[in-house]
């Protein structure tokens, strides 16, 4: 695992990066993610600034609840469900992002696939399973702060509006050092729905 004197030189070096492409930037976009992961679901806010018309760079910022190992167990004599092996897991990733749109040119505008790279911290959280209320489990919580990132591939489709809508896949690498429910390893394979909230 990366020291926290690396991981503090990483965030200086992410923070200079959108800070530079921000201010030299031909357009500047803020998206909203939805993530659907073999492990969970979240949702996420991207940052992206073009610093040409085929490359864009900037933030990506994720909250992942990790839902892989419940599964529902019907007790006949409550006549109801429950869940079985229930976790609560959180997961945000603050990575740099970066975008390369393929056959920028070549094809309709309104139709641009890109390959997408990510890199950065991210923190698990483990809440306290053994508290029902739902705001005191989280104030008994135990964290840590790992390197991960992303890869993955997409389609943006220009709507009339002038906003874009992407659909895509794509690889996370979330690995932890100390094990979260005899668990490491939080990444695999998720698709997501991205809808542009904003252009400067």
């Amino acid at each position: 695992m990366p020291s926290l004197k690396i991981m503090n030189k990483l965030y200086k070096i992410i923070f200079a990066l959108t800070i530079i492409s921000s201010i030299n930037a031909q357009d500047k976009i803020q998206n909203i993610n939805f993530i659907f992961a073999n492990n969970g679901y979240g949702f996420g806010y991207e940052y992206e600034s073009f610093v040409r018309s085929n490359l864009s760079i900037g933030a990506d910022l994720r909250l992942y609840d990790i839902r892989n190992d419940e599964f529902p167990i019907y007790d006949p004599y409550f006549n109801q469900f429950t869940v079985a092996g229930e976790k609560d897991i959180l997961l945000f990733p603050l990575f740099f992002r970066t975008n390369y749109y393929l056959f920028e040119g070549r094809i309709a505008n309104n139709f641009r696939p890109y390959l997408t790279f990510s890199i950065g911290p991210f923190i698990a959280v483990d809440g306290d399973e053994t508290i029902s209320s739902f705001s005191k489990k989280w104030r008994s919580t135990e964290s840590q702060t790992n390197l991960g990132g992303s890869i993955g591939f997409g389609v943006s489709f220009s709507q009339s509006s002038g906003n874009t809508l992407s659909l895509g896949l794509g690889y996370d690498h979330l690995k932890v050092e100390r094990e979260i429910h005899s668990k490491k390893d939080f990444g695999g394979g998720f698709l997501y729905l991205k809808y542009q909230i904003n252009r400067e």
